[in-house]
């Protein structure tokens, strides 16, 4: 087999960039489970989140928004106490815990500063290039991009690594070292291509000839945006610390001052109850502004990298796969079992350290949907026992990606099969009597042309 078609056997995926979507049962670990207090309003309307305070007349919550395939984000709601038909509270443990989360997503970006200055560079030079190298457990990264934006990319990688290990473990060691390589540019990633001989217009590839993972993007280019962006986040959020530090200190110095002038308690309660309003307005006004900060920083960081770290996820869960739990040398991956599972993490959200695919992609389903009501659906039995050659079709997105993608999210959330013993078995080297559909029909204990109706009817059915 020749250097490129080793790549494309592993390597091609979809054409479009995975990232979002409708709504889907979750597959355990891959959304983590927030404990959240609530309160009931009149009406039958529920908000969840966090108590945070209370006062006689208000009752002050953090609500927090993790609709499936979308970013979760916190809002702050003042809820009159009229309006509360009743009221769900965590025990002390459990809201010890949601505070904390709160706070970590609140903080999430000094957190992600503190990784990004912890990560270890070192220079080194290949050839005529010059690379910010980081070796860590599971992988070696080089980066000719700057260093700040480096590091955020390692950060990110590691995440992932971490997010893969959840879904599917580790279970073999690799008898080389994996190497990620990203370049700041397109013509710097295009020119190490074709020192490989490789042609490809995807933004970033997997070549498992050389254990390698590839990536190239405008990244230098962005660098001085994303610079500028982030140094206003961090004049924010000392203006925030500041405001939250002069809260405090006010309202202890006016309490003192209320009662040293002999003002009733009532009056005391009133007037701090007022000024404490003012400045909870000014902090959430402040927090409010953060908040769009951190949003345009993500979208700039996201027009950069976008469609190059979507790729470099489907790309980098080959490596994974292949590296740390089903080396080629001892298992029998099928085609659409790779690229399917890659496809589904490629469009998963990121929270931290939990990759969340808890819906699927719109644009996959759309197009799916449209193949199984047409007059020539790809038939399963097909679909198992194709080979590299079908993934290199000529199709804008090749319907082999396409039924890849569908029978693989059925299997993970239907049928719960990631990280099953069962999924291990059918991975091992086949018998040579066992036919590929019939090894499929170990796999999910049924026949393969009732499992095919009803994958069929719950793909139709999604939403």
């Amino acid at each position: 087999m020749n250097r490129v078609l080793a790549l494309v056997v592993i390597s091609w995926g979809s054409s479009w960039p995975l990232s979002g979507a409708v709504a889907a049962p979750p597959a355990p670990n891959q959304v983590a489970h927030w404990p959240t207090e609530s309160v009931q309003l009149q009406g039958g309307r529920e908000v969840r989140g966090l108590i945070e305070s209370e006062d006689d007349v208000w009752v002050r919550v953090i609500e927090i928004r993790r609709l499936p395939g979308r970013p979760m984000y916190l809002l702050i709601r003042s809820i009159d106490r009229a309006s509360i038909a009743g009221v769900t509270r965590l025990e002390p443990d459990a809201r010890a815990e949601l505070r904390q989360r709160i706070d970590r997503f609140r903080n999430r970006s000094r957190i992600e500063r503190g990784r990004e200055e912890a990560v270890r560079l070192s220079l080194v030079t290949l050839g005529d290039t010059h690379f910010q190298q980081y070796r860590g457990k599971w992988f070696t990264f080089q980066s000719t991009v700057e260093e700040a934006m480096t590091r955020r990319l390692i950060v990110r990688v590691e995440q992932v690594f971490t997010a893969y290990r959840q879904v599917l473990p580790p279970r073999v060691t690799p008898s080389r070292p994996l190497r990620l390589v990203v370049y700041g540019s397109k013509d710097e990633y295009r020119g190490h291509l074709g020192r490989l001989g490789v042609d490809l217009h995807n933004p970033a590839c997997f070549v498992c000839e050389d254990n390698l993972v590839l990536a190239g993007s405008e990244l230098s280019r962005h660098a001085a945006q994303l610079a500028a962006v982030t140094a206003h986040h961090d004049q924010l959020r000392d203006e925030l610390k500041r405001l939250e530090e002069e809260f405090a200190a006010r309202l202890s110095a006016l309490a003192r001052q209320l009662q040293q002038e002999g003002k009733p308690k009532d009056q005391i309660r009133d007037l701090l109850t007022a000024e404490k309003a003012g400045f909870e307005r000014r902090i959430l006004a402040k927090q409010r502004e953060l908040d769009s900060c951190d949003r345009r920083n993500e979208q700039l960081f996201d027009e950069a990298t976008g469609r190059m770290l979507a790729r470099l996820y489907h790309e980098a869960f080959h490596a994974y796969l292949e590296n740390y739990v089903y080396p080629h040398g001892d298992y029998r991956v099928p085609h659409w079992l790779h690229e399917g599972l890659a496809m589904i993490f490629e469009g998963g959200l990121l929270e931290s350290e939990t990759l969340r695919v808890d819906a699927p992609h719109r644009e996959a389903l759309r197009q799916l949907q449209t193949e199984l009501r047409g007059d020539d659906p790809l038939p399963l039995d097909e679909l198992l026992t194709a080979g590299p050659q079908a993934f290199l079709g000529p199709e804008p997105v090749n319907r082999y990606y396409l039924y890849s993608w569908g029978l693989v999210y059925y299997l993970a959330f239907e049928k719960q099969l990631l990280g099953n013993p069962a999924l291990d078995q059918y991975v091992r080297p086949p018998s040579p009597e066992l036919s590929a559909p019939r090894r499929f029909e170990a796999l999910i204990q049924m026949p393969l042309p009732a499992f095919e109706a009803s994958w069929r009817r719950s793909i139709l059915e999604l939403q």
